[in-house]
């Protein structure tokens, strides 16, 4: 059997932050301005006006425009772009109705971009050149080779962890160094906190060591203590770990971030499989929030305690495919199973598209059994994913969303989910969130000791 050829590790902290709605007022802005153009063998009229550039997000299913200019006859255009928060957001160009091409823009207050393209474009796309945009793009760039060169790694055979923790701590500190070339930047300000992140488990004393030095301020910061919480349990224990955690809840200003480090508190106590001082610290958030999320989050988190633990059994379910077919918990046979909640829309799962369909297309069914369950009822939005392609795995479609029986068993709140169970029923973990990546390290793992194992047994 072979080993997981197609994942895509870094998947991290990518960042797409609301916009604003026509009722708010925006706190930043940022200028943009450029030149557009057709190459002389599509047009030769030299006439560039009428392209359209709108800087947009999505906010609660609306569409909200940041942004909007068009070209004149000479192609140039400039706008303002007005946001609620700093962040990437989608820079759509389209002419007589057709898009031409996407790209992420960064707003930050302050910044000033230009961006130029001769359509069609080649290979290099837009240029898009800012201080911010710089920063950006040295951040992607580190993050795709790094990509690469694990992708490589893996497709071969009989690679060796050292060799997996060499080009880890090569791309941490490419990413750590960014920010002493790129300071005060949306994109260092993310590169730092990856390069804490992607070395937990692999070097704890760096991360520890390299978290202590992050600004109290990065917008990043809760990323991080959830991984130098957990380093810091294995180098110092539990308690040392919890310290952690309330020495930072003192430090930072917003509510939000506040109540975030309040639940990792419950995190860490359910990681190290204390359930009586993990129920007591969800009580004590529910107290500290009771009209709330959180507090919502805290009664999840106890039914979770008690239900949905790694080691538990994971619950039953017979469901029907959007083929029409019967599925069960028992068709898993001698496989592990893995089953992934997703609403169709969800901008994390749209986000880790690409990378989950080429992790779940390298597994084999052999091994692994995969079903996809839709929390959207609606079946032509559901429908709407397979337009192009089938992606891989079994699809079904829940009858009552997050309402029903399966979502409810499986404490489903948040999109996408992800549950890794065993050959013998029990659940081995839990991915909530952007988190393809740690299941595609638990998925390796597992293949290796199983070639490991085939290997030992010729």
């Amino acid at each position: 059997m072979q080993k997981i050829a197609k994942w895509w590790l870094g998947v991290g902290l990518f960042w797409l932050l609301s916009g604003c709605s026509a009722s708010e007022a925006p706190r930043i802005e940022s200028y943009v301005e450029g030149t557009l153009s057709i190459r002389e063998q599509a047009d030769s009229t030299k006439d560039f006006s009428m392209f359209e550039i709108v800087v947009a997000t999505q906010l609660e299913g609306d569409v909200d425009t940041l942004g909007v200019a068009l070209t004149d006859r000479s192609g140039h255009f400039s706008m303002t772009v007005a946001a609620l928060e700093r962040g990437i957001y989608p820079l759509i160009i389209s002419r007589s109705g057709v898009t031409m091409t996407v790209a992420e823009l960064v707003v930050v207050a302050g910044d000033s971009t230009k961006v130029s393209g001769s359509f069609p474009l080649d290979a290099r796309g837009l240029r898009i050149v800012s201080p911010e945009n710089a920063a950006w793009s040295a951040y992607r760039n580190t993050k795709y080779q790094h990509n690469r060169m694990l992708l490589d790694l893996l497709k071969g055979e009989g690679y060796e962890p050292d060799e997996v923790q060499r080009i880890i701590m090569q791309t941490s500190t490419v990413l750590w160094s960014l920010d002493a070339t790129y300071p005060l930047t949306l994109g260092a300000d993310l590169a730092v906190v990856e390069s804490v992140v992607m070395l937990e488990g692999w070097n704890d004393s760096l991360v520890v060591a390299r978290f202590g030095m992050l600004a109290d301020d990065n917008a990043s910061i809760v990323e991080a203590v959830r991984s130098a919480r957990r380093s810091t349990a294995r180098i110092s224990g539990l308690d040392s770990s919890v310290a952690l955690i309330e020495s930072y809840i003192g430090r930072v200003s917003d509510t939000e971030q506040r109540a975030a480090l309040q639940s990792e508190i419950v995190l860490a106590y359910t990681d190290s499989l204390d359930q009586e001082r993990a129920l007591e610290a969800a009580l004590e958030l529910r107290r500290k929030y009771p009209v709330s999320d959180w507090a919502r989050w805290a009664s999840r988190a106890a039914y979770e305690l008690e239900n949905l633990m790694p080691g538990m059994p994971a619950p039953g379910f017979l469901l029907v495919t959007r083929e029409g077919h019967t599925v069960t918990s028992e068709d898993r046979g001698l496989r592990y199973q893995i089953l992934e909640f997703y609403d169709p829309r969800n901008t994390v799962f749209q986000q880790e598209l690409a990378d989950r369909n080429e992790l779940f297309e390298a597994l084999d069914d052999r091994l692994f059994h995969t079903i996809s369950i839709s929390v959207e009822p609606d079946r032509d939005i559901n429908d709407a994913l397979f337009e192009e392609s089938t992606p891989p795995g079994v699809f079904v479609y829940a009858d009552g969303g997050l309402s029903s029986d399966i979502a409810r068993a499986y404490n489903i709140h948040v999109v996408p989910t992800r549950y890794l169970i065993g050959l013998d029923g029990n659940i081995i973990a839990k991915y909530t969130g952007p988190a393809l990546r740690y299941l595609g390290l638990d998925l390796v793992r597992i293949v290796t000791e199983f070639n490991q194992t085939a290997a030992s047994s010729r």
